[in-house]
């Protein structure tokens, strides 16, 4: 996006750079990358649609087929066992299946083999619920269904997540377009703003425990003066 000439002047640059968001096994449903207090000045604070708790799971058999098979079975124990729960849903992750042997136990997982799988079960945030109350539900629903023989899960940190995020990008880029004209005028500059980075992905930044902040990672730089 660019009005005027190319840039031949003294320019003022402001470069927004935060991680990446991760994806849980979905086009549309983004979870939120942790807080951050390099929050870019061109945002949307909205009400998350989904709470989110990762889960890993893992086998311990020492026989490679067997753990994939173990970890398989609770996949799919785990995505039947949340169906009946029609506010929660399973969003499959990173699947690693190693075809080495394991003598190793749980405990030193990280070196007997390296199998396992994880996913996410999202519980829907609605106006009449709490991050605390959806967690204590996942919870429960997971640890209520059994799994394959000498599997585990491990939980992981609870987050949030916003569906279909790029449905703000029409709103987003009109900020950011006005935010451009008022420092352009603040700096009394009269030359045009050059704005890079708008085809970037709308990100998700979770803010506390029910928020999330949505913006575009882009750079800004204005010329002073017009060539």
């Amino acid at each position: 996006m660019t009005t005027g000439t190319p840039m031949r002047a003294i320019l003022v640059a402001a470069a927004l750079v935060l991680p990446p968001v991760a994806m849980a096994g979905s086009s549309s449903v983004i979870i939120a990358v942790g807080y951050s207090p390099s929050v870019p000045p061109v945002k949307l604070q909205l009400r998350a649609d989904y709470v989110a708790v990762p889960l890993t799971l893992q086998g311990d058999a020492k026989d490679p087929l067997k753990r994939i098979d173990q970890i398989e079975q609770s996949l799919r124990a785990i995505s039947e066992g949340v169906k009946p729960h029609a506010d929660l849903a399973v969003r499959f992750g990173v699947v690693s299946l190693s075809p080495r042997e394991s003598s190793k136990s749980f405990s030193s997982y990280e070196s007997y083999g390296g199998a396992s799988a994880q996913l996410y079960v999202l519980g829907a945030l609605r106006p009449d619920t709490t991050v605390f109350a959806l967690t204590k539900r996942i919870h429960r629903a997971v640890t209520g269904v059994p799994l394959a023989d000498g599997a585990k899960v491990v939980f992981g940190t609870t987050t949030l997540g916003m569906d279909d995020p790029e449905r703000f990008r029409p709103q987003l880029l009109g900020l950011i377009a006005k935010a451009a004209a008022e420092a352009r005028k603040s700096l009394g500059a009269t030359g045009p703003i050059d704005i890079d980075g708008l085809e970037s992905p709308v990100a998700v930044m979770q803010l506390n425990d029910s928020d999330v902040v949505l913006f575009i990672n882009y750079r800004a730089r204005i010329q002073l003066k017009a060539s």
